[in-house]
């Protein structure tokens, strides 16, 4: 089988989050099953791959009412062929944040087919991801100017974060797309604007989201982020695949970052790395210690955790945070920092060797978010001996059982995040606590189960859809 996954990030290529993280381990897993995969990602400036692509020539993409040019770099690894799309649009900074990100991955999305086109790639199947390649199934469906086989293959959609969606002007993607008026009036439209995740969701072939529970919550108007109605619309094409973890990367009988490495069968090192951190940055290393490793934003539900830091310290935790986003956040940090200092320690900033250390040295991993797709930390921290403490939402209910593997409370506010700290700390360090971080660890979070589900999704697709009747607009 052969597959094209298109993404507007990579790791360890480029990432902003775990969409990086999903798309840099998906593809070496579907290789390992046999599948032939060419992942598209832009060529960004601060691209990170030593040595750099092979710069092979450029591809003429139709675009904005005319044509342009972009390069396109490969590599391999691991199995999987990488393009790479070189555009000035991708010659900043950072990888988004723009008043014209809507149109640079409008430019992107139409390069893909003539990309792989030129690496002489025909797939079977076209897989994208989130809002910034999500108009590849409708430029498929009806755009102009596409290679040789490329018109009406079949694509699935996968959604990472409802919350992004790509809304702007209708009149002028449709121009930038070079895409038929009539579509108009097509799942392209909504509320009088261009919203390219609900294109995407409409001309798929199958949608998929990175959890069941997700799935299920953005079908309700307080996750859908008002596309509830068009997740229900779909439902018959809808479903939630469980993403993996890079077990690789994330292992602590393996990790070199790690003062002193450990497993399930061996779990005194994890004391050690904890001993470690605690006196780096004078904590009382006697006490358990709760950390927060997480963007700082609103939906990871970080002003919950830091309202509850008092509440959290009167019974008995010491905590660390490692991250960054938001500078009200940050600064609230700095501020709780000074005024806490023998009991709250933090690194605001990324820094992967030590996310890797707190990981090892906590005995409990604090993830209060407002929603959650997935979730990652929740997979590493376990597999690191160390139980989350998390809300009841999203992938983290698909992959914690409370009061087995770690702590669910339901209400986002500090008053659930201190009810759920304080049966942590009752259990802290009993043979009941032990257990359940043997459990914990045993946990199989590698992307082998989840890139199987996914292989079978896309045979399913490609066995049904010639019998499928796919009106013109959806």
């Amino acid at each position: 089988m052969r597959i094209l996954l298109a993404s507007s990030e990579v790791y360890p290529f480029s990432k902003t989050g775990g969409l990086g993280d999903v798309v840099g381990a998906l593809p070496e897993a579907l290789a390992k099953q046999g599948c032939e995969v060419l992942v598209v990602s832009p060529w960004y400036r601060t691209l990170k791959a030593l040595p750099p692509p092979l710069w092979i020539g450029d591809v003429t993409i139709p675009f904005d009412g005319n044509y342009c040019q972009a390069g396109i770099g490969t590599l391999e690894r691991g199995g999987v062929r990488y393009a790479f799309v070189g555009h000035s649009d991708f010659q900043r900074d950072d990888l988004y944040g723009y008043d014209d990100d809507l149109k640079r991955f409008c430019r992107f999305t139409r390069a893909i087919p003539q990309v792989a086109a030129r690496l002489d790639f025909l797939p079977d199947i076209i897989h994208v991801n989130d809002w910034q390649t999500a108009l590849l199934p409708l430029v498929l469906e009806h755009g102009w100017h596409l290679p040789e086989g490329f018109p009406g293959l079949p694509s699935i959609l996968t959604v990472h974060n409802v919350q992004y969606q790509g809304v702007g002007d209708l009149e002028e993607v449709l121009y930038w797309l070079r895409l038929p008026g009539a579509l108009r009036e097509s799942y392209l439209h909504h509320f009088g604007s261009a919203n390219a995740l609900q294109a995407g969701l409409g001309f798929a072939t199958w949608v998929t989201t990175v959890s069941p529970t997700y799935a299920r919550e953005i079908k309700t108007p307080e996750f859908g982020y008002q596309l509830d109605g068009t997740f229900r619309h779909i439902s018959n094409k809808f479903s939630g695949i469980l993403n993996g973890l890079d077990t690789n990367i994330w292992n602590p009988e393996s990790d070199p970052h790690l003062p002193r490495r450990y497993s399930v069968n061996n779990p005194e090192g994890k004391r050690e790395n904890k001993r470690t951190l605690c006196r780096h940055h004078h904590l009382d290393e006697r006490l358990p210690l709760l950390a927060v490793i997480s963007r700082l934003a609103e939906q990871k539900g970080v002003d919950i955790l830091l309202e509850a830091v008092p509440g959290l310290l009167a019974q008995g935790w010491n905590l660390f945070l490692l991250g960054s986003g938001e500078a009200s956040l940050e600064r609230w940090i700095h501020e709780l920092s000074a005024t806490y200092p023998e009991r709250l320690a933090s690194f605001i900033g990324f820094d992967e060797e030590l996310a890797h250390q707190v990981y090892a040295a906590a005995d409990a991993l604090a993830i209060p978010s407002r929603f959650e797709p997935c979730g990652l930390s929740q997979m590493i921290a376990m597999r690191y001996g160390t139980l989350p403490i998390a809300r009841a939402t999203g992938g983290l209910v698909d992959t914690i059982e409370h009061q087995d593997t770690g702590f669910l409370f339901l209400h986002p506010n500090p008053e659930g995040l201190l009810w759920a700290a304080s049966l942590a700390h009752r259990y802290c360090d009993s043979p009941t606590w032990k257990a359940m971080i043997r459990r914990a660890m045993a946990r199989d979070f590698s992307w082998e189960s989840a890139a199987r589900r996914y292989y079978d999704r896309y045979h399913a697709i490609l066995t049904a859809v010639d019998e499928r009747d796919i009106p013109l607009y959806r």
